[in-house]
């Protein structure tokens, strides 16, 4: 057996000390952090060097006989901090050792200085601002000068002392809002921008999981990348406390990581650090990045909450920074972007067949309407996918909400849809895609006063998102409020007037309130700014207000266009549809509904709210239709 350092030994090892009596650890005289749990398996760890301290004795020891149901989770963020504490390297250590699934063993050589008459005089370090003062040390200052100086003295150092502490209480209050900028890429190659975006997005989305805390959406920040920006103003712009900035370089395999927390409100820097990594260990710095500034931030997490902060994340460094890859070019939303995501996302199962959150990614590149495959290609794929994510892990708020969609949007399984979306929101209400794809469920259903609640709710959450932005106007479209409808894509072109989807619909309200110059000329933009299978509703929405606008010759050519396209690439059978329901040519229109109907276009779940399907209503066919695809009439 080992034998145990005394209890007044201070141990040495590569410019740190661990005072095995206080628990307490410097470098190079500096006082390091460490919770509780920690320090006590650091403690026992450096007082039994080189030897294997089992998983079960830090239980005992560190958490003792109470049952204690999240052990693995309390475990691997104690052993998480200690690492980050000593700038220790998971791949490959240089203190703590893991030995799977049996314990860890800790490895640098140690000096021990014993003491006498008890510890050793420390010299006084000023607090670290995120620090509990410790009480002694005021009372200690303040005796001191009464002795020395007599009541008046005492009187003011005791002022002194009543000022530092209210300072040190307000900057020690939790902060309940921030915004992380997008990260800058300090590289000179472009093809590393997945790492800054990835980092930035990834630090958003743990952040999200605690629920005291405002985050701003990935949304409305990334509005600020690459631009040269003032934190502060755009902290006081957001309406929230503090602001994060970063800036990533690599070079070869190495990695630097440069962070900074800003007070918005006196431009002071809360906390600042850099982080020098190989390539290799991105998932560990990221998991390191999150916990320390969730501590700098002085949250105090339960344990759950500690768990989301690096829930469903992978061992396997190379599937995580392929994730990073997948999810940079799913948010390109263009035809080369999703085939990209797609490739990205299928290396990083490849690597981690257990990945839930890559198959998450792959779910969503193939339910996106960028995406060019046929709905009967894709669809399945897509709902394969959220299907084998929630079987890795059912908690993953993003696969509830792609399956929800797939059930309605193709399945047409309304309440197996509704189903979902309910759980989604239940596991994070603060996910804003399940309140904008749930708000489209329910337009489809003729839910409106719904709909619009569930949509605004997404607007909340993200009120300069482009594309929730442009679904609160088509709730407005659906529900016949074109005035309002107006309005709102308008609003929503002037974030982005390049942005497709809103002229689109913003023509559609036009020619519902008989303005078809107006409806024509924003048609023509759509179609010239649209790219992938949007392209051709756009095109088909021009060829129906040509139709009945009296200018058919115009609207059979574009119908003409549509079906040369049709032969080499994927057009809804919807738009042809909609170009001969125009025209007044009932047959055929229906025709090409049964076609869309057998093809199961993702357009016909919207078919009973599509104003510009008002002429076949009456039809017997159309309320078949509707009882097909399982639409209350």
């Amino acid at each position: 057996m080992d034998s145990q350092p005394g209890a007044g030994t201070i141990v040495r090892f590569a410019g740190f000390e661990l005072n095995l009596q206080t628990g307490e650890l410097r470098e190079d005289g500096v006082a390091i952090r460490l919770q509780p749990q920690p320090t006590l398996i650091l403690t026992l760890l450096v007082s039994r060097p080189g030897s294997l301290v089992t998983r079960e004795e830090i239980q005992q020891r560190v958490w003792g006989t109470e049952t204690f149901i999240d052990f693995d989770t309390g475990l691997n963020s104690a052993i998480r901090q200690i690492r980050h504490a000593l700038k220790d390297n998971t791949g490959a250590p240089c203190f703590v050792e893991t030995v799977p699934r049996r314990g860890y063993r800790f490895l640098a050589p140690l000096e021990k200085v014993e003491q006498s008459g008890g510890p050793a005089a420390q010299p006084f370090v000023a607090p670290d601002r995120s620090d509990t003062v410790p009480a002694t040390k005021p009372r200690t200052w303040w005796r001191s000068k009464w002795i020395l100086a007599g009541g008046g003295v005492a009187l003011a150092a005791l002022l002194v002392v009543a000022i530092w502490f209210a300072v040190f209480r307000a900057q020690s209050e939790a902060i309940d809002s921030v915004a992380v900028l997008p990260f800058d890429n300090a590289s000179t190659d472009s093809d590393t921008e997945y790492l800054s975006d990835g980092f930035t997005e990834t630090l958003i989305g743990q952040l999200s999981q605690i629920p005291r805390l405002k985050v701003m959406a990935r949304s409305t920040v990334f509005r600020y990348k690459g631009s040269h920006i003032d934190p502060q103003k755009v902290g006081r712009d957001l309406k929230v406390r503090a602001v994060l900035t970063g800036r990533v370089l690599q070079r070869g395999e190495t990695l630097t990581i440069s962070m900074e927390l800003i007070d918005v409100r006196d431009g002071s820097q809360l906390w600042g650090r850099q982080y020098s990594r190989k390539l290799a260990d991105t998932l560990a710095v990221q998991e390191d990045i999150a916990h320390e500034v969730t501590g700098k931030l002085r949250l105090r997490l339960a344990g759950v909450e500690e768990k989301r902060l690096t829930a469903h994340v992978t061992e396997n460094a190379e599937a995580y920074q392929l994730y990073l890859k997948g999810r940079y070019y799913w948010n390109k939303r263009t035809p080369d972007g999703i085939h990209k995501a797609v490739d990205s996302f299928q290396q990083a199962i490849e690597k981690d067949p257990g990945y839930a959150l890559a198959y998450a990614g792959l779910a969503d590149c193939y339910q996106v309407p960028a995406n060019p495959l046929p709905p009967r290609e894709k669809m399945p794929l897509a709902k394969a996918a959220a299907m084998k994510a929630l079987q890795l892990d059912d908690t993953l708020v993003e696969a509830h909400t792609t399956l929800a969609r797939v059930f309605y949007a193709y399945d047409w399984d309304w309440p197996g849809a509704e189903k979902e979306f309910k759980r989604a929101i239940e596991l994070n209400p603060r996910y804003a895609p399940v309140h904008q794809w749930y708000g489209g469920y329910l337009s489809a259903t003729g839910r409106f006063p719904e709909a619009d609640a569930e949509k605004k709710r997404a607007l909340d959450l993200e009120p300069v998102s482009l594309v929730i932005n442009f679904e609160v106007g088509l709730a407005s479209y659906t529900s016949r409020n074109y005035d309002r409808a107006i309005v709102q894509f308008q609003k929503t072109l002037e974030l982005d007037p390049n942005f497709p989807p809103p002229h689109t619909f913003l023509a559609a309200a036009y020619e519902q309130k008989g303005m078809f110059e107006e409806a024509i000329a924003t048609f023509q933009r759509a179609i010239s700014v649209t790219q992938g299978p949007p392209k051709t509703l756009a095109m088909a929405s021009l060829g129906h207000v040509y139709a009945v606008s009296g200018r058919k010759a115009e609207a059979h050519k574009i119908l003409a266009e549509l079906q040369r396209l049709s032969e080499r690439s994927y057009v809804a059978a919807t738009d042809i549809a909609l170009v001969y329901s125009g025209l007044g040519e009932k047959d055929k229109s229906f025709a090409w509904l049964d076609k869309a109907y057998e093809e199961h276009s993702f357009s016909l779940s919207q078919i009973k709210v599509e104003p510009r399907f008002d002429a076949l209503r009456s039809d017997p066919r159309f309320a078949d239709l509707l009882r097909r695809i399982g639409l209350p009439q």
